[in-house]
């Protein structure tokens, strides 16, 4: 299995921060006002995706908390619908809202 660091006999392909520093740059793609799209190059997978996390945790997002349903005569539950309502993405500022 070549997934993890160490399995090539005579190949350290252990993490260096030196070669690390070397190797790693950010080539910008597009940007934008509210939106930019780069890569990330010589970077291993789970740093990238933990960057990405980071990234995500950050960005500030609002969703539909709470669903009143007065009469849903749809064939779909009522819990499954409002959680389907509270999977949208909503796109506004949500320092629009901060004092409701």
């Amino acid at each position: 299995d070549t997934r993890y660091p160490g399995t090539y006999t005579g190949y350290d392909d252990s993490w260096d921060f030196t070669k690390f520093q070397n190797n790693f740059r950010i080539k910008i793609i597009r940007r934008e006002e509210r939106e930019i799209e780069f890569d990330m190059i010589g970077i291993d997978t789970p740093f990238a995706n933990a960057f990405r996390r980071i990234l995500l945790a950050e960005v500030p997002t609002m969703a539909i908390e709470e669903v009143f349903m007065y009469n849903n005569t749809s064939v779909i539950q009522d819990e499954v619908l409002c959680h389907r309502l509270g999977l949208l993405p909503i796109n506004v500022d949500p320092r629009l809202f901060e004092k409701l």
